[in-house]
């Protein structure tokens, strides 16, 4: 017969009630637990994932008012192309106004009874593609010259159509740590009647431009360009060098300073040109750019010479 002690009694009723101690104190939690319910939960694979788009920028030389059509109809400062980047898939309208008084031929002064002036008026509509812009450029000019003794043979003035230009740019070429090169040509086609457009600039010849160019950052306002070129006559008689060196400073947040020495070689003999040209442009909106430049000549072998030039222009992106 199994016999239980007193002591194993009293051991059993100590385990037994902490055992109701303990359940008396879990009994509250207990209550208001809640059974885990899938029903709230979406399970999605690795197929499932997509990652943020992650927005690259398209160039270190970052948009700013300096950007617009220069009179090769390109993006670049007035005078040079440069290796600026435009948003891709636009058309761009460009126009611009010179005038300057006619002073000189060859770098010899016309004589003091003698004077005449032009004025241009050109137009242009540029396309910018994801890897080159294309342009087409018209000029319309308006001369009257009075230098019978230096020249003779023209009429006294005269209205027309000049030689269209027609200019592409690569703009593909990645960019560097501070700098970024492009490279193109431009070819100016003789058209309407290029004789009675001489005083103009207008050549009796086609033209073909070939040229490069390197764009760089120098601080956060402030952009310098170098254009090296050659130009190449098709009755091999105007073969010359080119150089167009530029610097822009973003004056204000949409305003732009921007001073250019261009210039030409065609042979020795001082047979040279030489331009300071210094403007400003004025972006009022991110479409709408304006313009306005003076040119002061500093060394001359032009058939028709001056001594300075106005400019006034616009560029309109859409």
């Amino acid at each position: 017969m199994l016999r239980i002690s007193d002591n194993s009694i009293s051991n059993l009723s100590r385990r037994v009630i902490a055992l109701l101690l303990l359940v008396a104190l879990l009994q509250p939690a207990l209550g208001t637990a809640q059974v885990f319910d899938p029903s709230g939960y979406e399970i999605y694979s690795m197929a499932d994932y997509n990652p943020p788009e992650i927005t690259r920028a398209r160039t270190l030389l970052k948009p700013s008012p300096r950007n617009a059509i220069n009179s090769d109809g390109m993006g670049g400062f007035f005078v040079g192309n440069t290796a600026d980047l435009f948003e891709p898939e636009q058309l761009i309208l460009s126009s611009r106004y010179k005038h300057h008084e006619l002073t000189s031929s060859r770098g010899t002064g016309l004589h003091s009874s003698e004077s005449g002036s032009v004025s241009t008026f050109e137009s242009s509509l540029t396309w910018v593609g994801k890897w080159a812009e294309w342009a087409i450029t018209v000029p319309i000019h308006d001369w009257d010259l009075n230098a019978t003794r230096t020249f003779g043979g023209y009429a006294r003035n005269n209205t027309g159509l000049g030689n269209m230009r027609l200019g592409w740019k690569a703009t593909y070429l990645p960019d560097k740590s501070y700098y970024r090169f492009a490279y193109g040509a431009m070819t100016s086609i003789t058209t309407g009647n290029p004789a009675n457009m001489l005083p103009a600039g207008s050549k009796n010849s086609d033209e073909l431009k070939l040229f490069g160019c390197v764009t760089t950052s120098e601080t956060d306002r402030a952009t310098a360009n170098l254009e090296l070129g050659a130009v190449i006559d098709s009755e091999s008689d105007d073969n010359r060098f080119l150089y167009r060196m530029g610097m822009s400073y973003e004056a204000l947040e949409h305003v732009s300073l921007i001073s250019e020495l261009a210039g030409e070689i065609l042979g020795g003999d001082d047979k040279d040109t030489m331009d300071l040209v210094m403007g400003i442009r004025v972006q009022p909106t991110t479409t709408w750019t304006l313009e306005f430049v003076y040119y002061k000549n500093l060394r001359t072998y032009r058939d028709y010479g001056w001594d300075e030039q106005l400019q006034a222009g616009y560029t309109l992106r859409w």
